[in-house]
């Protein structure tokens, strides 16, 4: 496969942002985290465990076919929907919860870049402006490693309170 050394680097980055966050999740669990704060975690490290299962779909899909890149975004696609569905049974009511001051900032640094993403997946899919290619299939990559580092960064950096105020 042609593009194998840079989607393992993906793969390693996320899977480093990963099991940061799951050691300071285990480290802060100690002091008691709000609900927020657990959704906060649980998104950091789905996405990026996300971003690492999306780096080896490639890899897997080149032994079985020749589409490699459309098959690949489909998957991408997919695990979007379901992200987004998992963000609407748990992540919304968490927000509600704790204020709308919680979710503004982290909702359209997040959703705005994902959606774009969606698209250039599926023209990827269907070939639609050009012929499906990795690097359509690398800018999704980079969306999904924007996320989890920017989730990263509301996880120890922007903690609003109710009110707002970090």
């Amino acid at each position: 496969m042609e593009h194998q050394e840079e989607l393992l680097n993906i793969a390693e980055i996320s899977i480093a942002i990963a099991g940061f966050s799951g050691l300071m999740a285990a480290f802060l669990q100690r002091g008691g985290l709000e609900k927020l704060d657990r959704v906060r975690f649980v998104n950091l490290f789905v996405t990026a465990f996300s971003t690492l299962v999306l780096a080896y779909v490639p890899i897997v899909v080149a032994d079985l076919s020749v589409a490699i890149w459309s098959y690949s975004s489909l998957a991408m696609i997919g695990i979007w929907l379901f992200s987004v569905g998992i963000g609407i049974v748990y992540v919304v009511p968490a927000i509600k919860d704790h204020g709308e001051a919680a979710g503004m900032a982290p909702g359209a640094l997040i959703w705005i870049p994902s959606f774009a993403n969606v698209l250039v997946q599926f023209l990827n899919v269907t070939g639609w402006f050009w012929e499906s290619g990795f690097l359509a299939y690398l800018f999704g990559l980079f969306v999904y490693l924007y996320a989890a580092c920017l989730m990263f960064v509301f996880v120890v950096i922007y903690r609003p309170d109710k009110e707002g105020l970090s």
